[in-house]
């Protein structure tokens, strides 16, 4: 006969709490209802090997993701800003936290939305937290500029002994994250000198002294990326970054007279720092983001450079040329003593444009440099116009079949000043 040992010699077994969340998220799968989990905290803390960032969340591999997405961001900035981010005496925490319903005190379904950063000292030591409310909004621009914020007001001056964080404009962060890709970079340029061209971009002086509730969608993003990559330009940026934050952190207020003193040296005024800023822009059109890839605006440079105007590339003023012209207005012109120094200079610059950006376009760029050649060496007109129409239709090929690499522009309502909102408890 089989024998049950008795109640009280029957082994204890206990429900783990740890499993008491999961249980729960299965009982409204099941049941279809919202359960009360305002009492569940999260559990786990991950900290980074640096040990700069601590991840807070209820999910292991969520905690480690976003650990490695923090480490990468600081050393993409650190690249940017070309030296070492200080955390000395303090940390930075990302607490991936699902909000509760206020009223029914149940789990909402998390949206990015607008993010809580909160920061203040303990024991001595900068602590700034960033609330998500899930793992997947570190995907989302306005996280990482929130993030670049934190990184940034913890840029205190190393002779200061508290790590009381310094307050920083609005386009600094901004800037900030969208220099951190050079998709993004490429992108911002290709804006700021399209607005350049047609009189678009405000005054640096005036810009600068915007209020909060100025912010112009169409310029201000790409304005702060420009900014924020001419005031981290090498080889000075880091120091130019210093200086600027040594001044913030005195208490000056952002001008133009500060970033022409800390961009161009004492003495410099509002005027010299307009000139630069216009001189800066223009140098974007030089640059190559994406070697190897051909956006649509190097098409649009290189049509500009078969643009003839008096007084340019050694045409002289008072020549036959019309402002505008094209490259056939040269053939009548081969013999012109000024055509050979033209020729030269011209092969130069086109040269110039299309460095880094692949193969199709320098075969287009190569036709009409062989045009230049045989324009300089006296050839006949009929063999100057066949080597042109031959270097004009593969152009005219190359524009019907290229599509714009550039990518989508980053949505301008992520720029918000996300250290407004406070989660409660702590100075911001």
């Amino acid at each position: 006969m089989k024998t049950y040992p008795s109640a009280e010699h029957q082994p204890a077994y206990r429900f783990p709490l740890h499993a008491l969340p999961m249980l729960l998220l299965c009982l409204t799968a099941a049941w279809g209802q919202d359960v009360d989990l305002s009492r569940l905290h999260a559990v786990k803390t991950y900290r980074t090997p640096s040990r700069r960032f601590a991840v807070v969340g209820s999910n292991t591999l969520d905690n480690l993701e976003a650990g490695r997405w923090a480490e990468t961001l600081r050393t993409r900035a650190e690249e940017i800003v070309g030296g070492p981010i200080s955390f000395s005496r303090r940390e930075i925490r990302i607490i991936i936290r699902s909000s509760v319903n206020a009223e029914t005190g149940t789990l909402a379904v998390a949206e990015c939305g607008p993010l809580a950063l909160r920061q203040g000292l303990e024991a001595n030591r900068l602590v700034q937290r960033m609330i998500v409310p899930r793992a997947e909004c570190l995907a989302e621009e306005s996280v990482r500029i929130a993030f670049c914020r934190l990184l940034l007001q913890g840029f205190v001056p190393s002779s200061r002994i508290d790590p009381t964080p310094v307050q920083v404009p609005r386009w600094l962060p901004v800037g900030l994250a969208r220099n951190l890709w050079r998709e993004q970079r490429g992108a911002d340029a290709f804006a700021m000198v399209e607005r350049w061209r047609e009189g678009r971009v405000p005054p640096l002086a005036d810009w600068l002294e915007r209020g909060p509730d100025e912010w112009d969608t169409a310029t201000d993003g790409p304005m702060s990326a420009l900014l924020v990559a001419w005031l981290a330009e090498p080889p000075d940026g880091y120091g130019c970054l210093r200086e600027l934050f040594r001044r913030l952190d005195e208490g000056e207020t952002v001008s133009a007279g500060l970033f022409a003193s800390v961009l161009l040296g004492a003495g410099a005024g509002p005027a010299d720092l307009e000139v630069a800023w216009d001189g800066w822009i223009m140098r974007q059109q030089r640059k190559v983001f994406r070697p190897g890839t051909m956006p649509a605006d190097v098409l649009k440079q290189l049509a500009a450079e078969l643009l003839l105007y008096p007084g340019a590339f050694g045409i002289p003023l008072a020549s036959d040329i019309r402002r505008g012209d094209g490259f056939h207005a040269l053939i009548e012109q081969r013999n012109a003593d000024w055509i050979d120094t033209f020729c030269h200079a011209k092969q130069a610059s086109l040269g110039a444009v299309v460095v880094g950006r692949g193969m199709a376009v320098q075969e287009v760029v190569t036709q009409y440099v062989a045009f230049l050649d045989a324009l300089a060496r006296g050839k006949r007109s009929r063999r100057l116009r066949k080597l042109l129409d031959e270097a004009e239709a593969a152009r005219r090929d190359l524009e019907a079949s290229v599509e714009s690499s550039l990518p989508v522009a980053m949505s301008e309502t992520d720029h918000g000043n996300t250290d407004t909102q406070d989660a409660g408890g702590e100075s911001r």
